[in-house]
């Protein structure tokens, strides 16, 4: 005849969870509070209008089809002899950074912030922020 024996560990293991009900939460209460975002985090674009020369590089280079150019009316940069300026639907962009790359005078680039949520997809489309303003 085999004797089991009483397995304590198992039977005291689901009660390690109680002292998980005091520890500090892991997460913050969002719109009170943020977290401070990573050096190099991809965020939205920006970009500097005035140094911006429209040669749609970034249009080029981007491999989901989420940069268009656009036709401004106002002239921002007079080097910028098409007249367009990037417009970039989120609903595509994978962050990837190439069009920052291939970006000449350096106008385009990554900023910090990153949170947009809507309902509908056609406010996905923005112009980068300038961000020389």
């Amino acid at each position: 005849m085999k004797f089991t024996t009483i397995d304590i560990k198992g039977i005291i293991s689901p009660f390690s969870a109680i002292g998980k009900v005091l520890e500090h939460p892991k997460t913050v209460c969002y719109p009170a509070q943020t977290k401070t975002v990573a050096p190099g985090y991809r965020g939205f674009h920006t970009n500097i209008l005035t140094d911006c020369i429209g040669c749609a590089n970034c249009q080029d280079v981007c491999m989901n089809d989420a940069i268009d150019m656009i036709t401004i009316q106002e002239e921002k940069n007079p080097k910028n002899k098409s007249g367009c300026i990037p417009r970039i639907d989120y609903g595509r962009c994978c962050w990837c950074n190439l069009c920052v790359d291939v970006c000449p005078p350096n106008s385009l680039a990554l900023g910090e912030v990153c949170i947009q949520a809507e309902m509908d997809s056609n406010k996905f489309l923005f112009f980068p922020k300038d961000s020389s303003c």
